[in-house]
């Protein structure tokens, strides 16, 4: 069974799933290569059902989840020798991976750059200038990019906060309130846990803003503000660098636009911090 490709899974299993399951079925047969391309919940709304129909779906055939489902399909599509990137060569030199690596990653923040909504940012810069209180949530690459935004935030003399324990960050998001700023950055839009914390922000009245690439996922229904980022990669590497590249390059330009906002506090909250920390450098 394990060794079966998703597409024979899910012929196997036909005559067991609900209703609801079989149009998922057929339509993920009928349009097979495009569903790597589809969140979670532009599959449920092209099938007219639900998102929790589609997860029912994906564990039924052996799945934990949609995006292991994704991955999986992923394997059945691409080749095995691109399933590191779909532009690698297991006879790629080590020049050739450098150079499709760094052009993927520039491409990617050129892609983002199109893309971005400056009104948006400023708005966001504005939020979070203006906010008692700076909450970060993210998962895996995520919660590493909100690590950083805490970092620089505190640079420039904002206190922010990150969690790394699920349970926490769900305590701490409902915590939250008017005048407070939750931020949401997941590449998929679909963690359950970062649209947890942002639907727990949201109903106690803070503002919630968002990073996340372009398309209808379940964490927009929780956002004030959002800031789309582009990627280059496929649904089997959900977690990959051009992504953390794309969200890291947002927090820079956020950054930046809090700080120049304010920039004589800012200025002193440099010194500050650098003075504080002079003792660990040589």
């Amino acid at each position: 069974m394990t060794n079966q490709s998703c597409f024979v899974k899910i012929q196997n299993h036909l005559k067991f799933f609900t209703n609801s399951e079989k149009k998922i079925a057929h339509y993920v047969l009928e349009n097979y290569n495009e569903i790597l391309n589809y969140t979670i919940t532009e599959l449920a709304e092209k099938v007219d059902t639900s998102d929790a129909s589609v997860i029912r779906f994906c564990r039924s055939i052996g799945y934990k989840g949609y995006q292991d489902f994704k991955i999986n399909m992923a394997r059945d599509i691409a080749p095995a020798n691109k399933l590191l990137d779909p532009e690698l060569d297991r006879e790629d030199t080590p020049e050739e991976i450098c150079q499709k690596i760094f052009f993927s990653e520039m491409a990617v923040l050129k892609d983002t750059l199109a893309i971005l909504d400056i009104k948006m940012l400023e708005k966001a810069a504005k939020m979070i200038v203006a906010a008692k209180r700076i909450e970060l949530f993210g998962s895996g690459g995520s919660a590493l990019v909100g690590m950083d935004a805490q970092h620089k935030f505190l640079k420039v003399g904002l206190k922010s906060f990150v969690h790394c324990d699920a349970d926490i960050q769900a305590m701490s998001a409902s915590l939250l309130g008017a005048g407070d700023v939750a931020i949401g950055i997941s590449h998929s839009g679909s963690n359950r846990n970062v649209v947890r914390c942002m639907q727990l922000a949201k109903q106690q009245g803070a503002t919630t803003i968002v990073m996340t690439t372009q398309g209808k996922s379940p964490l927009l229904k929780f956002a004030d503000l959002v800031l789309f980022t582009a990627t280059k990669e496929t649904a089997f590497k959900s977690e990959s660098a051009t992504a953390r590249i794309a969200q890291l390059a947002l927090v820079d330009a956020l950054v930046a636009m809090v700080a120049l906002g304010d920039y004589d506090n800012s200025l002193y909250a440099i010194g500050q911090t650098r003075k504080a920390t002079s003792d660990n450098k040589f």
